[in-house]
């Protein structure tokens, strides 16, 4: 079951991220990963892990222009690997004063016999005791720093809810389908797991599904014995292991 759902989060952001984030009239756009990590607290998840990520295509370089790039930014520890037709420079900082670590990849894909290049740059953390806006605005500002433009921004948030649930992922999904104000799309639901697409007005961003689009997605995996769930939530769709 695990493996499923990883396969489909591949599967899923392999086509996402070959399209461009497109917008739609928001009532109101809040901060992602402060919104998240509210909402989630106030349905007493204990957040464990969570991540902010954002991507931007390039004008295409070669890989010695991407190894160039690389030192402007001399804090991280780079590693360069090549297989196939892809070739990845990525690199890692330890932020100790922001307890993250911050990684930064420049990659460049040959895709149908054209050649794509795009920077990639995620913040990783870990606990709950930290001040989120404070942690969305450092992330967009990195951000903007490293593309100098806004880019899409997508958050996500692991959990562990440790009351006993036992067959009742739905009545959860729907709690927390209604604590983000959102509404289901698409479901995926198997044997102590639980996974929904859904549309809220808190975000602008969104992308397209089979039937309509879609901007958070929600997964619920039970470990089998009732002792707890495993919930992650991301906007505008998962980006991690689920």
């Amino acid at each position: 079951m695990r493996n499923k759902g990883i396969g489909i989060m591949v599967l899923t952001l392999s086509i996402i991220f070959s399209m461009v984030a497109n917008h739609i009239g928001a009532a109101e756009n809040q901060p992602k990963l402060s919104t998240i990590a509210e909402r989630m607290q106030n349905e007493n998840i204990e957040i464990s892990n969570w991540s902010l990520y954002s991507k931007k295509f390039v004008e295409n370089k070669s890989i010695q222009e991407l190894k160039q790039m690389t030192k402007q930014y001399r804090q991280y520890t780079w590693t360069f690997t090549q297989e196939d037709d892809v070739f990845k420079a990525i690199g890692v900082f330890q932020n100790k004063e922001k307890n993250i670590i911050e990684k930064l990849q420049f990659l460049a894909t040959l895709t149908n016999n054209q050649e794509q290049s795009y920077i990639l740059y995620e913040v990783i953390g870990v606990g709950t005791n930290r001040n989120w806006n404070e942690m969305d605005k450092f992330f967009k500002q990195r951000s903007f720093d490293i593309f100098h433009e806004n880019p899409t921004i997508y958050a996500c948030i692991e959990g562990i809810l440790g009351d006993k649930m036992e067959g009742v992922l739905n009545k959860k999904m729907v709690e927390l389908l209604t604590e983000f104000n959102a509404k289901p799309i698409e479901e995926l639901a198997e044997q102590d797991f639980l996974s929904v697409s859904a549309k809220t007005t808190l975000w602008e961003d969104f992308i397209p599904t089979k039937k309509d689009r879609m901007n958070i997605q929600i997964a619920l995996r039970s470990d089998g014995m009732g002792d707890k769930t495993t919930v992650v939530i991301g906007t505008p769709i998962i980006t991690s292991e689920y």
